[in-house]
């Protein structure tokens, strides 16, 4: 399966899909330069430029708090082999991204995503977001409604204000997996635990072994830790977020994901978030953590679903 990519920046080690890949940068308003890399089945990344008058639109992928674009690697694999184009992003404040000194917001975020797809000159995409992610994917439709044909929204929440929805421990428990990430690279196998343990249910992190799919992307993920600074303004942008009292402006399709073993964002908030969002379907996954990695099968087979569900129905 190729991949290929433009303004080229080779990419060393991480899944298969990784290997031999090129990336490239967008610039954001403020100058900041936004690492993203574009995958497309056929090989060839032109198709992504431009019109998109063949094909369905392209998928864009906005990862969580303190993780890459190399943690989506299950969801580009499943994408791929449907016939998807795929765009990975760096968040500003982490893997090959710049880390500004001036914080920021999740709408900063999300004009950084839109930065990407004008970079390269497409109109509308399909939006996928986990955790921070999710936020910042709020964000992009919300502010962009134009670039967002489908909205998929996993583990997220419309923001911490609602004190019934506060997660808790879980920001704190997130913030000491991340920096568990920092330990000696002479144990990695331990850093990888301890981010499944944190994101993923306990039977799953206890089951997951070198070689399975989830734990090569952690360890992808992990290669290009998130520095002090850039976890601490994006913990910044993630506290001053919410979209409670705009999400009823959402008009495309949306799918809400949550796991029920979410020590993260809790349960309730994805219920909560659907809820809000007009005609949003609520996903439910039994027994699952925060990162849903555990259930890449069916997560993946639900999504397809979904994105082929709402093309067949756009005009």
């Amino acid at each position: 399966m190729a991949t290929t990519s433009l303004r080229p920046q080779p990419v060393e080690g991480g899944p298969d899909e990784w290997n031999g890949a090129v990336g490239s940068y967008a610039i954001a308003e403020d100058g900041t330069r936004i690492y993203f890399e574009l995958f497309s089945p056929q090989g060839d990344s032109a198709r992504c430029r431009g019109s998109q008058s063949k094909g369905a639109a392209p998928v864009l992928l906005v990862m969580g708090l303190g993780a890459n674009g190399r943690l989506w690697a299950p969801a580009v694999r499943r994408l791929l082999a449907s016939g998807y184009d795929v765009i990975a992003v760096d968040n500003r404040g982490c893997g090959r991204s710049s880390t500004p000194w001036r914080p920021w917001t999740t709408r900063t975020m999300a004009a950084d995503a839109v930065a990407v797809l004008d970079e390269l000159d497409i109109e509308r995409a399909h939006v996928g977001g986990a955790s921070l992610g999710g936020m910042i994917a709020q964000e992009i439709a919300l502010e962009f409604p134009e670039r967002v044909g489908t909205l998929v929204l996993l583990s997220t929440t419309g923001g911490l204000p609602r004190l019934d929805l506060v997660p808790q421990r879980g920001l704190l428990q997130l913030l000491e997996a991340v920096l568990r990430s920092w330990r000696p690279a002479s144990d990695p196998e331990q850093r990888i635990r301890d981010f499944l343990c944190t994101v993923a249910s306990e039977d799953f992190a206890a089951q997951c072994r070198p070689g399975d799919e989830a734990w090569a992307a952690v360890a992808a993920t992990l290669e290009d830790p998130t520095s002090q600074r850039g976890l601490v303004m994006q913990l910044l942008a993630c506290a001053r977020h919410s979209t409670w009292s705009r999400l009823p402006r959402l008009t495309m399709p949306v799918q809400v994901h949550h796991g029920t073993e979410d020590r993260l964002v809790p349960f309730a908030a994805g219920g909560e978030l659907a809820r809000g969002i007009p005609g949003a379907r609520f996903v439910v996954h039994e027994g699952a953590g925060h990162a849903i990695l555990e259930r890449w099968d069916e997560l993946g087979e639900s999504i397809l679903a979904f994105l082929a569900e709402s093309e067949a129905r756009s005009p």
